[in-house]
């Protein structure tokens, strides 16, 4: 090839680079979003609020998690196991990392894990699994650790669950929120004394969903309302009561003050978050870990809105 065909089929490359170009009145980000749009899905965030108000979410619990082993609730209502040990089913070796199906269980509804694991089933039992340190699963058993199903006693006609580290949460279908277990400081009912029995959380009523993350409690009524309680202050969300008690840690159930019905929520030991019906996103509690995705690391004490969602 001569030097002369060499520099024309180096001028017909040029124009058709420059011809597949975007054009100047589209930015390099704009221009990438045309070609891949059809490909990957861009998540819808409006930047106004929604004229659809969203329903509020009431979806099962449908996996859950501890330190050790997982499992999830499929549709069929089989439950599946995988990890190390609470596998609720034989190993080899105690470790399965492939999830298997649990033999006898056809009706579960949800799942719910922390230092151990609760299942609801279709009949509005509750049965529990895993660690039994502070009576969260039986506190007529000595066992620090449940390796079989195990229906919770003194609970029936249960709709949601939540389980926590060291207590087990209930709801039930009137819309009343029991407890089992620790009580850590007191944070159900002011006296810092196990639960033995499951205990009925005051002021809460008509409540459809509930989230409890070490010793925190969210509950969102039937008009989407959103209450907290629990022994972390960082956590709640709005003004509290404080014992007289040092070592008291109680802030009975009250509402937190956001301006629209809350539709989806989720909770940690030291902050939470809420999603409102017009698609705001606002959250609160500690940003140690930046995990309220600030730019620095104060305390957020009441509900602010995140402008970067909305």
């Amino acid at each position: 090839m001569n030097f002369l065909n060499r520099k024309i089929i180096k001028s017909l490359v040029a124009i058709i680079i420059i011809s597949t170009l975007p054009a100047c009145d589209k930015t390099p980000s704009e221009h990438l979003q045309s070609l891949t749009e059809d490909k990957y899905p861009v998540a819808n965030m409006p930047d106004e609020p929604l004229e659809t108000p969203l329903e509020i979410n009431i979806e099962p619990k449908r996996l859950a998690m501890t330190s050790s082993w997982s499992a999830g609730v499929k549709d069929d209502g089989t439950l599946w196991t995988w990890g190390t040990d609470g596998l609720l089913r034989d190993t080899k070796t105690g470790q399965d990392p492939t999830p298997r199906q649990v033999e006898g269980v056809n009706d579960a509804v949800a799942v719910s894990g922390a230092g151990h694991m609760l299942l609801l089933r279709k009949d509005g039992t509750v049965w529990g699994w895993g660690s039994n340190s502070h009576g969260e699963i039986d506190p007529s058993d000595g066992d620090i650790f449940i390796e079989e199903l195990r229906q919770i006693k003194g609970i029936e006609n249960v709709v949601d669950i939540a389980a926590g580290e060291m207590d087990s949460i209930f709801l039930t279908n009137n819309g009343e929120v029991y407890v089992l277990g620790s009580n850590e400081g007191g944070w159900v009912n002011e006296i810092p004394k196990q639960l033995i029995i499951p205990t009925k959380v005051p002021n809460l009523s008509d409540i459809i969903r509930i989230e409890f993350r070490n010793g925190v409690l969210l509950a969102l009524d039937k008009k989407g309302e959103l209450y907290s309680t629990g022994k972390s202050e960082r956590a709640l969300g709005r003004l509290l009561y404080q014992s007289q008690e040092p070592e008291i840690e109680y802030h009975p159930a009250a509402k937190v003050a956001l301006p629209k019905k809350t539709i989806d929520f989720s909770v940690t030991s030291t902050s939470a978050m809420a999603v409102l019906e017009d698609g705001s996103v606002w959250n609160w509690g500690s940003n140690s870990s930046d995990n309220l995705a600030l730019s620095d690391s104060e305390d957020i004490k009441m509900p602010e809105k995140k402008s970067i969602f909305t």
